[in-house]
């Protein structure tokens, strides 16, 4: 039984609406269910208690409307829902009472106080700033109710002498439900301008917070490209480091089983160079050297040339 409640005071209430438009339509179907309760308490005080079977008839209308309205919500069709909440449970209830001639003396007391309390509810449960004509005709409708049911029910109906002089009494009996009328308004009027006023102030901080958020989530993404460039670059750079290590050790290798040979047989002359003081000998061991030296001079030429092409490769 709970479940189902929450399910119909909830009716007609999604996602893409905001805050403001949920919480009336929440109202409308919690004061339309309400309503019907009360209707049905009514209904039972009118067939067991008083009799008055016209009275319950209209009660019972009131109750089939009130339990359309959340079904009327959940169709999405809330201008409709709010306006039959409004405009006939005071016309069921107070209107066709005196259309019918079922008058008696307690309608002269809870009509206008009926009619008072229900000039403030258009301001809750229409938006102030879309529904104007909607608040101007239903506040209209029960301010009128307020002021002269008393009237109408004085010229249709027979109340008591001691009625009639109640009613003519302008500060006891019309004062109190125009009081409550203005007062309940009046509080609704200032509850929703401080309430636009605090939407106003919140969304325009939502919106600079939104601001901040995409400049900070720019900003990030653009140091992220500057850490990634930074990555790239010291990887290519690591890459170049390595593969230039590689050659180096590659060459240093190759190089070595290169100029062995001339080296030994350089080293080799020159040692026999010691042992020897013929002239003719060193000349022609001097001569020897010549061969080896510019072999181990064009081996470290194609050393030199071969890092330099490397050098220029890895800059490229």
């Amino acid at each position: 039984m709970t479940g189902y409640i929450q399910y119909w005071t909830k009716a007609g209430i999604h996602a893409e609406m905001d805050d403001d438009e949920k919480r009336k339509v929440f109202l409308t179907n919690t004061m339309s269910l309400f309503l019907a309760v009360v209707m049905v308490l009514v209904w039972f005080n009118d067939v067991f208690n008083t009799e008055n079977y016209l009275a319950a008839y209209r009660r019972a209308g009131v109750f089939v409307l009130m339990l359309l309205i959340p079904f009327l919500n959940h169709k999405r069709r809330y201008k409709l829902s709010k306006s039959i909440f409004l405009f006939f449970p005071g016309f069921i209830l107070l209107g066709v009472p005196i259309i019918i001639g079922d008058i008696f003396p307690g309608q002269f007391i809870w009509f206008q106080y009926a009619g008072a309390i229900f000039c403030s509810i258009p301001f809750i449960l229409f938006d102030h700033t879309k529904d104007k004509l909607y608040i101007a005709f239903f506040f209209t409708y029960y301010l009128m109710v307020t002021l002269f049911i008393d009237k109408i029910l004085l010229h249709y109906g027979e109340p008591p002498e001691a009625m009639k002089v109640l009613v003519t009494n302008f500060s006891d009996f019309k004062l109190p439900p125009l009081f409550v009328a203005f007062f309940s308004t009046a509080t609704l009027l200032w509850y929703n301008r401080t309430n636009s006023q605090y939407e106003r102030r919140l969304r325009s901080t939502n919106k600079e917070l939104q601001e901040t958020q995409e400049e900070l989530i720019a900003k990030n993404e653009e140091y992220e490209a500057i850490n990634r460039n930074l990555e790239a670059l010291v990887e290519e750079r690591t890459n170049v480091i390595d593969t230039k290590n590689k050659q180096i050790i590659d060459y240093a290798n190759i190089n070595a089983h290169k100029v062995r040979g001339p080296l030994a047989r350089i080293m080799g002359l020159i040692n026999i160079s010691d042992y020897s003081n013929n002239p003719e000998e060193l000349k022609n061991i001097f001569e020897k050297l010549r061969y080896p030296s510019e072999e181990l001079n064009v081996i470290i030429n194609e050393i030199n040339k071969t890092l330099e092409e490397g050098d220029s490769e890895n800059k490229e």
